[in-house]
C-alpha cells in the first residue's frame, strides 16, 4: 500500500504509517549492511587460513571478487536507507504543510527532523555485541579486551558530552574538542588491540589472519560506538521531533 492509498484509508494516520514503514525499511537495510560489513573480516580469515596455504590463485581472485561484491551491496544498502529516511521526512513535512501544522511546529524541531537518518545509527549499535562475541570466538583474551575497551570508551564519551548550562560558544568549542578526542581515543584503542594481538601471536595463541580479522571487527564496533556518541544530540532531537509530529498528525 503506497502513501496515497494509506492516506485515503486512514485519513489521520496514513501519513505516519507510510513514513513509519519507510523508516522501518531503512532500519532493516542498515541492519543488513551491518551483516555485509563483516565480510572483510571473514575474507581475511579465509584468505590467511585456507586460500594462501592452498596456493590457488584462482580461489584468491574469486574470493576477492565475492568480497568486493558484498562491499558494493553494503554501500547500496546504506545509500538506499538514507533515501528512505529522507523520503519519510519529506512526507511528514508535506502533510504538515497541507494541514497547516508546519507553521505551528516550525523552527528547530522540523530542522532536526530532517536529520532522521540519525535513527540509523542505532542499527549499527545492534551489531556491536555480535562483533565482540565473534572476536571472543577467535580468542577469549581479545574478546574481553575489546569488550572492556568499548565499555570504557562509551562511558568516557558519554561523560564528556556538553551540558546545556554552558554558553553556546563553550558548547561548540567543547564539542569540537570532544570529536577530536573521540577520534584519537578510537585510534589509541586500535593500537592497543593490535599490540595485544601481536603479543598473543608471539605466544602462539593467535594467527596473523585472526589478528587482522579481530582488528577489523573491533574497528567496526568502535566506529559504531563512536558514531553513536557523536550523533547522540541529533538522535535525541530527531526522536523528540518525530514524536511531536506524530502527535500533531494523529491529534
Amino acid at each position: 500500500m503506497d502513501f496515497a492509498d494509506s492516506a485515503t484509508r486512514y485519513p489521520q494516520q496514513g501519513w505516519t504509517i507510510a513514513a513509519d514503514r519507510a523508516l522501518i525499511r531503512a532500519f532493516g537495510l542498515v541492519l543488513a549492511a551491518g551483516i555485509l560489513g563483516a565480510s572483510g573480516a571473514v575474507f581475511v580469515i579465509v584468505l590467511y587460513g585456507r586460500l594462501i596455504p592452498a596456493g590457488s590463485l584462482a580461489q584468491v581472485v574469486a574470493a576477492g571478487g565475492a568480497a568486493l561484491l558484498l562491499v558494493a551491496m553494503q554501500a547500496w544498502a546504506r545509500a538506499r536507507a538514507g533515501q528512505l529516511a529522507d523520503e519519510a521526512s519529506q512526507r511528514l513535512l508535506a502533510r504538515l504543510d497541507r494541514d497547516g501544522e508546519a507553521a505551528r511546529l516550525a523552527g528547530q524541531p522540523l530542522v532536526k527532523l530532517l536529520r532522521s537518518r540519525s535513527f540509523m545509527v542505532a542499527a549499527d549499535l545492534v551489531w556491536v555485541p555480535v562483533f565482540v562475541v565473534a572476536i571472543f570466538a577467535l580468542n577469549p583474551w581479545m574478546g574481553v579486551a575489546t569488550g572492556s575497551a568499548l565499555a570504557a570508551f562509551a562511558r568516557w564519551g558519554a561523560a564528556s558530552g556538553p551540558t546545556a548550562a554552558r554558553p553556546d560558544a563553550q558548547i561548540r568549542a567543547r564539542e569540537r574538542h570532544r570529536r577530536l578526542t573521540l577520534g584519537s581515543g578510537r585510534d589509541a584503542m586500535q593500537i592497543l588491540l593490535l599490540s595485544l594481538g601481536g603479543a598473543l601471536a608471539i605466544r602462539g595463541q593467535l594467527q596473523i589472519g585472526e589478528i587482522v580479522a579481530a582488528t577489523l571487527l573491533g574497528l567496526r564496533a568502535l566506529g559504531a560506538v563512536s558514531a553513536a556518541l557523536e550523533d547522540a544530540p541529533a538522535l535525541r532531537a530527531a526522536l523528540r521531533a518525530w514524536h511531536a509530529l506524530r502527535e500533531a498528525g494523529t491529534g
